[in-house]
């Protein structure tokens, strides 16, 4: 099932240790991604799609996500991974190419504070 929702500034859409259900696609807007009240992320481009990790390992938010502005989401939920990606291969493929930039984001996070901090380097 997709929803399209208007969110209002300041909004919570997400919130971090909630039971997750379902993930979002931006439209339109700006949202802040905040873990444990400290701010990582700013999503600002259409298409973007958040929320998934919580329904994917079945776990609870692990971050909270709010309007900076108005924005447009879709809410997209779905009954078992598996059958997301049975059912709908493309969005599938989306999921899987977003975890594959965060993890590599991630690691280039560690690999710069590594060369920053000497004590993190083996050599």
């Amino acid at each position: 099932m997709v929803e399209e929702i208007t969110i209002q500034p300041g909004q919570t859409i997400i919130k971090q240790g909630e039971q997750g259900s379902g993930f979002y696609i931006l439209k339109a807007g700006t949202l802040e991604v905040f873990k444990d009240d400290v701010l990582l992320a700013v999503l600002m481009y259409p298409g973007t799609l958040f929320g998934e990790m919580a329904d994917i390992l079945g776990r609870e938010r692990s971050c909270t996500v709010k309007a900076k502005n108005v924005a447009r989401i879709e809410l997209h939920e779905f009954s078992s991974l598996e059958k997301l990606v049975q059912d709908e291969p493309e969005v599938s493929a989306k999921i899987i190419k977003t975890l594959a930039n965060r993890l590599d984001r991630t690691t280039q996070k560690l690999i710069d504070t590594a060369r920053e901090n000497p004590l993190w380097s083996v050599k």
